[in-house]
């Protein structure tokens, strides 16, 4: 059977509360009547004491207690006259009967002694006569009240004549209440115990449904929130309290957040991709259809333009291709020792020809070696999609200077042109995908806005870091820091 969280933390709260409550009120319970029964036997014990003296002075009258000894009626009306109860209490003689002992005389034969009455709160078949040697000399009738019969602590009181002890009273303490008051008293006490007890159930029902519903307010939220998410729709947002619910639901709100995030960018990535696509298809469909219907004649330059076009939706296909590969970890990396001195001088040469065609300056300094573990090949495009940026998008007659230190354990190499700019807010985006300050002239330039982000890729993969800032030349500056090595490459001899 499925229970619901609500009620097992009300259960949970209502038992935290009812098990310390039952057992303070069993303890009050228990120390109250064990508290009024000392208090009943102390009473006992000073009603008691009053018929030392009358005991006394039988005991000097009849020289020992041989006259007492199993003779329960007079025994009893010894007890009562003591006790000061009434003569028709029960068991008390008759007025005119002597307490003890045959008149003077020829006894008459004794008339046969009618039973004791029973007491009927046990009050006095608790009392014991005893010698000065703790001898029993008589005590409660045969006729018990029942379950009285376990022998229980008792106290002794002496019976002195003249600083001689003779005897001994012992009154033995009963767990039993022996007070028609008292047993009122107690059965009221209870009463109100389980009153309270009662009451206190209710309110602690009543708190604990409370705060479970309270507790549960915030969970019911969040639950609520991630079914939302659960359906696709991240534009949810929790309040926020100031506890460590209010954490979650924070971080609730963060993840939804994050989430709506992610998807706004994968909707502009598919839009960006199909647009990207669909530039060079509708350009060469358009020039195909020319051709076929006899618009425009099928000459080499003809052809020319719908090979470059050819040419530029196949560098976009191989840049997602590679883009995916990268965000798999599929791309394949070969580590060997490298210079980086090497790799630059490389890269640099074979973009020279380009940067003078657009009349712009590349200047090179290299402060060597730099020897690192990494793949020659994704190092060299790694620099040249940097380069290839700074020649697609800086204006003619322009400049970028490419430079190479050590700082430390890690190489820091920076590639930095002239004008045109970024804005500030752009420069946080630039390594996104499909990101493009200027999207018209980015396509003008063929650029689809996925090198700089196939470049973080291949710098993660080689534990190094990169970032963008604003150049001193007035343009783009583009610092990336790769890790040194001085291992020696495995395949070297």
């Amino acid at each position: 059977m499925k229970v619901r969280l609500l009620t097992r933390l009300f259960l949970a709260i209502l038992l935290s509360i009812l098990v310390p409550l039952g057992v303070m009120m069993f303890s009050v319970q228990w120390s109250f009547r064990e508290g009024f029964a000392d208090y009943l036997h102390q009473q006992q014990l000073e009603r008691t004491a009053k018929v030392i003296p009358l005991l006394a002075a039988a005991y000097q009258e009849h020289g020992d207690w041989e006259f007492l000894r199993d003779d329960h009626f007079t025994w009893v009306g010894l007890l009562h006259r003591g006790l000061g109860d009434p003569p028709n209490a029960p068991g008390h003689p008759p007025a005119d009967d002597p307490p003890s002992g045959p008149p003077h005389g020829r006894p008459p034969p004794p008339p046969p002694l009618p039973p004791p009455p029973r007491d009927p709160f046990a009050r006095l078949h608790r009392i014991y006569l005893q010698d000065a040697e703790h001898q029993r000399i008589i005590g409660p009738p045969p006729d018990r009240l029942p379950g009285n019969g376990e022998q229980q602590p008792a106290s002794t009181l002496p019976i002195e004549i003249n600083g001689q002890t003779v005897g001994w009273l012992e009154v033995e303490r009963s767990t039993l209440l022996t007070d028609r008051l008292a047993v009122a008293f107690v059965a009221q006490q209870t009463q109100v115990n389980r009153l309270i007890l009662l009451l206190a159930f209710l309110i602690a029902s009543l708190a604990g449904w409370l705060l479970a519903g309270q507790i549960l307010r915030p969970l019911r939220r969040i639950a609520a929130g991630t079914r939302t998410l659960a359906s696709g729709s991240y534009d949810v947002a929790l309040p926020v309290c100031g506890d460590e619910l209010g954490d979650l639901a924070r971080d609730f709100n963060r993840l939804a957040a994050t989430l709506q995030s992610h998807e706004n960018a994968r909707r502009r990535w598919i839009a960006d991709i199909s647009h990207e696509l669909r530039t060079p298809l509708a350009i060469l469909r358009g020039e195909i259809e020319s051709l076929l219907d006899g618009v425009r004649p099928l000459t080499r330059e003809r052809i020319a333009s719908l090979h470059a076009e050819t040419l530029a939706l196949n560098a976009l296909v191989n840049d997602l291709y590679e883009l995916s590969l990268s965000d798999l970890g599929a791309l394949s990396y070969r580590r060997v020792r490298i210079d980086l001195v090497n790799t630059l001088t490389q890269t640099a040469g074979s973009y020279r020809t380009r940067f003078a065609e657009k009349a712009m300056t590349l200047t090179t300094r290299f402060e060597g070696p730099a020897i690192m573990l990494g793949d020659p090949q994704r190092l060299a495009q790694l620099f040249g999609n940097v380069l290839k940026n700074s020649y697609r998008y800086t204006y003619p007659g322009g400049q970028c200077r490419l430079t190479l230190a050590s700082a430390g354990e890690r190489a820091v190499i920076t590639i930095e042109d002239s004008a045109p700019g970024v804005p500030p807010e752009a420069l946080g985006k630039l390594f996104d995908r499909l990101y493009r300050v200027d999207a018209s002239r980015s396509r003008e330039h063929g650029g689809a806005g996925l090198g700089l982000s196939i470049c973080t890729n291949i710098v993660a993969a080689h534990e190094g870091t990169i970032t963008a800032s604003h150049s001193p030349l007035g343009g783009l500056a583009i610092q990336i820091e790769l890790p040194l090595s001085q291992e020696r490459d495995p395949h070297e001899h």
